[in-house]
């Protein structure tokens, strides 16, 4: 016979209780306590998470699809955007494309350019400014 802690077993009770049970039992018991922790680790380190985790969560995972008009809305931004972005200075143009919307960074821009960090940071900088500029007038 083992000594098992139900409290262990069962958090929620107010007391921790010991209990005999048959080795067969406690073998069963641990053998899914194991299972469950491993099961757990791989959900945080996987970043999966319960549907169920908390109020409001489920408005913030699951999205409803998009209207007709805001599909058209979203293409016309679009097209204002490459529009604008095809406006700005060629050096500008390409890095801002580059940094924001493939998501390369400043400094394997820079690096593919041959040229230093500062520069491609001043560069998308202004060419920021220019694009706000010609968006406020075109939109």
């Amino acid at each position: 016979m083992t000594t098992i802690y139900l409290k262990r077993y069962y958090p929620y009770l107010p007391q921790n209780t010991a209990l005999e049970v048959s080795g067969e039992i406690a073998a069963t018991l641990s053998t899914g306590g194991r299972l469950g922790d491993s099961y757990q680790r791989r959900k945080r380190e996987h970043d999966e998470c319960s549907l169920e985790a908390g109020a409001g969560y489920e408005s913030q995972v699951c999205r409803p699809p998009l209207t007709p008009e805001e599909i058209m809305e979203g293409r016309e931004l679009r097209a204002a955007l490459y529009a604008a972005i095809a406006q700005l200075p060629a050096a500008q143009a390409r890095r801002v494309y580059a940094h924001y919307i493939l998501g390369i960074s400043k400094a394997d821009l820079a690096r593919a350019e041959g040229v230093a960090p500062s520069q491609v940071c001043r560069s998308i900088e202004r060419g920021l400014v220019n694009l706000k500029n010609l968006l406020e007038k075109s939109l």
